[in-house]
């Protein structure tokens, strides 16, 4: 299911590769189903529309761009969606080599994952995100932190510092934390291979 905070994220998306013939590869089971009234009447909330939105391939189709659910080939993608394919998983660095192999230059990689308790194998933390940055010389273009409604996004500053005080701090409109997501979006600007080294 398309949350609020994936949804304000595809939409930040649709902004930045708003010209004709872009192609976006969605690895998400999720996002091929048919849209729930919930998720439409959200999407409807944040973007209007002009014809409604029945699944994530026909929302982007309406902005002119083509989604793919499964790679042909060695082609690379204007962006990548991994949703669950990321989540539902514990070779993460495996699989995020992939995604990143798949995504053009100045392409987009775009994350979604749980921040806090959840149930799936594992809460994402901003710092991994800043490093896969760093490392790989990614643009962050987007970074936000959110619960399922959306209502009160922290927007993450990749250039402090984020101690765990910063992070509880940051919280402080929460009066429950479960199930929050984080939402990444790198902007990859150059062909180098995929690197993620331990810092200890």
């Amino acid at each position: 299911m398309l949350t609020d905070p994936a949804i304000q994220q595809v939409i930040h998306l649709v902004k930045r590769l708003a010209h004709k013939d872009k192609t976006v590869l969605s690895h998400s089971s999720n996002y091929h189903r048919k849209f729930t009234r919930n998720v439409i009447e959200k999407i409807k909330a944040r973007a209007p529309f002009t014809q409604v939105p029945i699944n994530f391939s026909n929302w982007l189709g309406q902005s002119e761009i083509t989604c793919y659910d499964k790679r042909k080939g060695n082609t690379k993608y204007d962006a990548v969606v991994p949703g669950n394919y990321l989540e539902s998983t514990t070779q993460f660095f495996q699989r995020f080599e992939q995604i990143h192999n798949e995504t053009k230059q100045d392409g987009f990689i775009v994350i979604d994952l749980p921040f806090s308790v959840n149930a799936g194998w594992f809460a994402y933390q901003p710092n991994l995100f800043k490093q896969l940055a760093l490392q790989n010389e990614y643009q962050i273009a987007y970074f936000k932190a959110m619960d399922h409604s959306g209502l009160y996004p922290i927007v993450i500053d990749a250039e402090q510092t984020l101690t765990t005080t910063f992070i509880t701090e940051s919280l402080y409109k929460y009066n429950n934390t479960v199930n929050m997501r984080i939402n990444v979006t790198f902007k990859k600007v150059n062909n180098n291979p995929f690197k993620f080294e331990d810092l200890q």
